[in-house]
């Protein structure tokens, strides 16, 4: 299932279903908060899509907001593809919650002092299930919700993994959506190829299993 968070009508934010042009809203999601109906989806998923008996909205009158509105934690590595040499080592950093953004939101840029380029890298996003810790890599699967897709706007300047790293958290700096597609719909997530296009122009264009540290 395509699964997204929308808001249309002056209604609260809710989840539902996305098909190719509508949604169908959740029956039974009881939570205030979208972060609390997240978590009742990933937490009884396997029930809560038997009771979707609510008419279909059309896409066309709702907005769609970040399927993950508020992530408790935002982990982002690096990566080489397109016949870049690999990196020797494994890099992560965090970005804060305040960076996420839905389809259609605006990238506002930080103010700097300094020549700095701002990069948007598009990646495959990982939604967790939670909590995970020392998950094997055999099986990291079982920790995983669903897939989405996000964008890294990474500052790139004189100093690398310093103020780089830092502007790199600021708002909106990473446009995640519009949908999780849940792991029953992709078993296989190395088999997929991300693109992506910058001020209407190809940008990107790798497949997942090209890259190396993803």
């Amino acid at each position: 299932m395509k699964l997204v968070l929308f808001q249309g009508g002056g209604s609260k934010p809710s989840y539902g279903v996305l098909n190719s042009d509508n949604v169908v809203p959740f029956d039974a999601l009881t939570g205030e908060s979208p972060q609390d109906q997240l978590q009742q989806l990933i937490e009884h998923f396997d029930a809560l899509r038997e009771r979707l008996d609510r008419p279909a909205i059309p896409l066309s009158e709702v907005r769609l907001l970040p399927p993950v509105p508020w992530p408790g934690k935002i982990v982002v590595t690096t990566a080489t593809y397109g016949g870049a040499p690999a990196q020797a080592q494994l890099l992560a950093t965090l970005k804060s919650a305040e960076s996420v953004i839905g389809p259609g939101d605006t990238v506002r840029l930080p103010a700097v002092d300094q020549s700095w380029q701002f990069v948007p890298q598009a990646m495959l996003g990982l939604v967790i299930r939670g909590p995970a810790k020392d998950v094997p890599a055999a099986g990291w699967q079982r920790a995983v919700f669903g897939y989405t897709c996000i964008i890294d706007v990474m500052a790139r300047g004189d100093q690398q993994f310093g103020r780089d790293y830092w502007l790199a958290k600021a708002d909106t700096l990473g446009p995640l959506g519009p949908c999780i597609v849940t792991v029953d719909e992709l078993p296989d997530p190395m088999a997929l190829h991300v693109r992506s296009r910058q001020n209407g122009a190809a940008a990107q264009d790798y497949a997942i299993a090209d890259a190396s540290h993803s």
